[in-house]
C-alpha cells in the first residue's frame, strides 16, 4: 500500500525510513489475515469492518490511527493515557468514533481474556524492561498473549541491540540509553515463543545517524539485505497466537 510522506510521518513519528520497513510488512500480513479461520493468507478481512485492535504504548497515536484506516476498532492506549496530540490526530481524520483512548498498563491489561484481533506495538518493550527487568518483560508478553483471541495476531516493533556502534551510541548520546532494555532479534524469538507462525526480520544500519537524510536511507536499503542480522538495530514481524484449529 503506498502512503504519502505526511501519512507515514503521522503514522511512524520518527526514523521514518526504518521504521516503514515494518509498516510495509504489517500490511502485507493485515491483507491476508483471517479472525475467523486464524490463518495468514486466506481471507483479506482487514479491509472489513469488525476486527478489535489494541495499541500499546501509542503516545501521539500513530499507528492507531493506521489500524483505524485499515479499518479495525482500535483501543489507543498508554500508561497514562494518550497525548493529546493523539486525541488531535485521530480527530483531524474524522477516526474518533473508531478509536478509543485509554490508559492501559501493558503488564496488567485490564481486559478480559481473548478480547482483541489485534495487538500492536512500537517500542514499548525497552521501556518495561528497563533496568533489566525480565519479568516485567515477559509478564507484558503474557498479558498480551492472554487478550488476543485464539489465531490472534502480534505485530510488533522494537529498538534492537545492534552493533557495538549502536550500543556505544546510544550508552554515551542517549539520556536514556543507559537504562534502556534493547533485546536482540534472537531475544525476540524466545520471549516470542508461546506464540506460533513467528515472523521476525531486522533492519538498520545508518538510519539512526540522520534519519532525514536520502544518502543514508538509500545505504541502508542496499546494507540491510539479510532479512535478520544482529547488527540492525530495528526487528520487526508478527506471530499469531495458537489455536486448536490452527495447524503451524
Amino acid at each position: 500500500m503506498a502512503y504519502s510522506r505526511e501519512k507515514l510521518v503521522e503514522y511512524l513519528q520518527w526514523d521514518i525510513a526504518t521504521w516503514q520497513q515494518a509498516l510495509f510488512l504489517w500490511d502485507k500480513t493485515l491483507d491476508g489475515f483471517s479472525a475467523t479461520d486464524d490463518s495468514l493468507g486466506s481471507d483479506a478481512l482487514a479491509h472489513r469492518r469488525g476486527l478489535r485492535a489494541l495499541e500499546l504504548g501509542a503516545r501521539d497515536g500513530g499507528l492507531s490511527l493506521w489500524l483505524a484506516d485499515r479499518g479495525a476498532s482500535v483501543v489507543c492506549s498508554d500508561l497514562e493515557g494518550p497525548s493529546e496530540q493523539a486525541i488531535a490526530l485521530h480527530a483531524k481524520y474524522n477516526r474518533l468514533s473508531q478509536i478509543e483512548h485509554r490508559a492501559v498498563d501493558a503488564t496488567a491489561i485490564d481486559e478480559p481474556d481473548e478480547s482483541f484481533d489485534i495487538v500492536l506495538f512500537k517500542s514499548i518493550l525497552g521501556g518495561i524492561g528497563a533496568g533489566l527487568n525480565f519479568s516485567a518483560i515477559e509478564c507484558a508478553l503474557a498479558e498480551i498473549h492472554r487478550v488476543l483471541k485464539p489465531g490472534g495476531l502480534l505485530l510488533f516493533a522494537e529498538n534492537a541491540s545492534g552493533s557495538g556502534f549502536h550500543r556505544f551510541a546510544r550508552k554515551h548520546f542517549v539520556t536514556w540509553g543507559r537504562s534502556w532494555y534493547y533485546p536482540s532479534a534472537f531475544e525476540l524469538e524466545s520471549l516470542l515463543s508461546e506464540f506460533g507462525n513467528i515472523r521476525l526480520q531486522t533492519y538498520g544500519l545508518l538510519g539512526c545517524v540522520k534519519s532525514d537524510s536520502a544518502l543514508f536511507s538509500k545505504l541502508d536499503r542496499l546494507l540491510c539485505r539479510s532479512k535478520k542480522s544482529s547488527s540492525h538495530y530495528m526487528a520487526y514481524g508478527y506471530a499469531v497466537k495458537k489455536s486448536e484449529r490452527f495447524t503451524y
